[in-house]
């Protein structure tokens, strides 16, 4: 696999990469935060859903504006009785978006778009 390297500590490329096409982008900050969500959740988490380009975004239904298309947000793997707590340490680390997806088993994570960017 081409993006088969670590980017972080408990991450690599390839978790964000888009599934139909193998593109990626990804926002350090995003990748930051993560980690950060990582060591404070104390175990790992599951990118399901990273990077999408504009035709996988819209077979799967994302928004029109979703951040998933420029590489502010990731999903992760989160069984209904977790979403809660981990949504709570989402949200004291700055995500700015935090939307639980109750029984399809996921947390959607995003942040802003940085001034820089």
């Amino acid at each position: 696999m081409i993006n088969d390297f670590r980017l972080s500590p408990h991450f690599k490329l390839c978790e964000f990469q888009c599934r139909c096409c193998g593109a990626v982008k990804l926002s350090p900050k995003l990748l930051d935060m993560l980690e950060e969500l990582r060591a404070e959740w104390g175990a790992p988490l599951i990118v399901t859903s990273g990077f999408r380009c504009v035709p996988h975004n819209n077979a799967v239904g994302g928004a029109l504006r979703s951040t998933h298309l420029d590489g502010r947000a990731a999903d992760v793997f989160a069984r209904p009785a977790a979403q809660l707590s981990l949504r709570r340490a989402a949200e004291l680390i700055g995500f700015s978006e935090v939307i639980c997806g109750g029984k399809r088993n996921y947390i959607h994570l995003a942040i802003e778009r940085d001034a820089s960017e």
